[in-house]
Formats: structure tokens, sequence, C-alpha cells
């Protein structure tokens, strides 16, 4: 595997400049208990984990909870950990445990009422000692099972390690609830490891060394564009690479490819809105448009397309939005997050 490998990395070779990341992750899980890894998609968070885990050989379980049906129920997400479990031999000899010994769950504070609940306690309490990462968690949230419960129960009650990670950063954090007096979590300590871009200069040493491994030369001009269109986002900065190095794509064609792929991803997370999906699609418009845009702008240019809007329905609108990674908020403006999603919504939305 390389650096433009479009798999998640698993080796620290194949892992390129995240040493301040992989220590603040080190750091965290050697003092606590729970660690919250957060950065918009295509930042390197499933392979700055993927990579800790393995290099650290410490035993974990890793849950993509986007594999998770749209409405999550207790059973699918109990599924999800048994498959999980069954990839290696440690999580099969587990499995078969649990299947032939009673896990001991008296005196940990959560009323166990129901057969799947009570098979989920106990294959977690069977997990101790381990790490379990949960990515994308955010999804966790559209259940109606109390999954901040779950994961309170986890971190009072058993001696897990917890990474939980996900790209929707604003509705990650909604989800958790961490500061509210409310919430199951609340109180617990935790700590954050945030992803950001590659600086100018990081991206262009990435694609200079991932081309030096693939034993190709590319013209200069070919990666100062690249470096200006896809702004330090190490996974479309490996998208162009490998395109690129396994031929037959022009520079246009993969930058095009990487615009409807990403367009693609954001048309099904708006389909979640059903009717109000015209008012999230004219807002990113406007947003994508403009490059920056106020509050007002977007007001007038939605009404102007699709008639009036409330000042409520646009304030849950761009917090939606924002939450959902597709947009970030720059002083009193609006932009969208990601450079290659921009084009995108120009072209293909």
């Amino acid at each position: 595997m390389n650096y433009f490998s479009p798999e998640p990395k698993k080796r620290k070779e194949d892992f390129f400049d995240m040493e301040r990341e992989w220590s603040a992750l080190d750091r965290a899980l050697k003092k606590g208990k729970m660690v919250i890894v957060t950065g918009l998609r295509r930042y390197g968070k499933t392979s700055l984990i993927m990579t800790y885990m393995n290099e650290s050989r410490k035993k974990y379980v890793y849950l993509n909870c986007r594999l998770l049906p749209p409405v999550v129920s207790l059973n699918s997400f109990k599924a999800l950990i048994e498959g999980e479990l069954a990839k290696n031999s440690w999580g099969i000899r587990l499995l078969q445990n649990l299947k032939s010994a009673e896990v001991q769950l008296a005196g940990f504070g959560l009323k166990v009422d129901a057969k799947s609940e009570e098979s989920v306690l106990r294959t977690l309490k069977a997990l101790e000692g381990s790490v379990l990462v949960m990515d994308e968690a955010q999804a966790l949230r559209m259940s109606s099972y109390r999954f901040d419960s779950l994961l309170a129960y986890i971190f009072d009650a058993t001696d897990i390690k917890l990474i939980i990670s996900g790209s929707e950063v604003g509705l990650l954090y909604r989800f958790l609830r961490l500061e509210d007096p409310e919430a199951p979590l609340y109180g617990r300590a935790y700590s954050e490891v945030r992803l950001n871009p590659l600086s100018k200069e990081k991206a262009k040493e990435f694609l200079l060394r991932g081309f030096e491994q693939e034993k190709i030369t590319v013209n200069e001009k070919v990666i100062e564009d690249a470096l200006e269109k896809l702004d330090g986002v190490i996974g479309w900065l490996a998208y162009f690479g490998y395109s690129l190095a396994t031929g037959g794509l022009s520079v246009e064609k993969i930058y095009e490819r990487a615009s409807k792929l990403a367009v693609d991803e954001l048309k099904k997370a708006l389909k979640l809105y059903g009717s109000a999906e015209r008012r999230y699609s004219e807002a990113l418009r406007i947003v994508a448009t403009l490059s920056s845009a106020s509050w007002s702008e977007i007001k007038r240019g939605i009404e102007a397309k699709l008639g009036k809007i409330t000042d409520s329905t646009l304030a849950n609108i761009l917090r939606n939005l924002t939450d959902a990674g597709f947009v970030k908020k720059d002083g009193n403006k609006y932009k969208v997050a990601d450079p290659v999603l921009q084009h995108g919504i120009l072209a293909y939305l």
C-alpha cells in the first residue's frame, strides 16, 4: 500500500504526516476512557484510528456506523458488533464463549428489561480490556433507543475504552450532548482529536512523495493546479494521485469525477429532509455561487427562487448544513466546506 491507495491506511509507513494527531490520540487513550476524533469527510480520521489501533497492537472492535440502517435498532447494532467480531480469531472465540457462559451484569446500574438489550450488554461486558471504535457515530442518533445511555453505561460500568468518531461534527456533538446536564454522558471526561486539511506545503509534499512511490513524473503545473483545487483535503489529494497514477483519465476528468462523487453523497443526505430538500439545495447553490454568503444574501436568494421563508426555517437549514459538515461559518459568512463539493454543487446539483 502507498499514500495514494484508496483504502483507509493501516500501517504507519503508509500514513502521511499525522504525528501530532497520532500523539494526541495515544496520550488520550493512555490517560482516559473516551476520545472523540473529528474532522470533515476525507480528512483522514479512519486512517488515523485504524493505523493507531493496528500499530499499537491493542485489541479493538471497529464499528462503521454508516453500515447501520437509516433507522437504527438495537438488533441492527448488535448484528454490526457480532459481524465485526466474527472477522478475527479472538472475536470468534469471544462469541463462542458468550454462547456457552453467563456474563455477570449485576451491580452496574443499567436496567435490563429486553432480550436484545441484555444480549448487547453481555457482549460489551465480554469486551472488557479492549477498545471500542465507533466511526461516524452520529448515525446512532436516528433511533428510538438511547444509544447515549449505552455509551454512558460502557464508560461507567466496563473496562472498555471508547473512540468515537464523526465527520458530521455538529450532529455528533448534538447526539452526544456532552455539555447538557440532563444528558446521560454529561460530566464524563473526554479528549478531542481534531483533524484539519494539510497546509499547502504539506499537501505538495504528499503529492510529490506519492508520485515518487508510483515511479511517475508529473508536471509542476498539474501539481500546483491540484493544490489550488483540492485545498489540502488529503482524501481528495489521494483520489487525484491514484486516478492520475492508474492512467486513462485527463486531469479535468479526474476533477469532474471527484465533484460528481461529492455531490452524489450530498444528494443522498438531502433526501432525508423530504419536502424541504429544495430549500436546502437552493441554499447550497447560493453559497457555492457567491463563494461566501451572508444570512441576508441566502434568504433573498431562496425567496427569489422559492418564495417566502421564515427566519427560523432558514436558521434550521443553515444549522443542519453546518452540523452535517457541508457548510462552514466564517465570521458572519457561510462557505461550502469542501472545494470539490463546491464545484459539484455548481455543476451537478
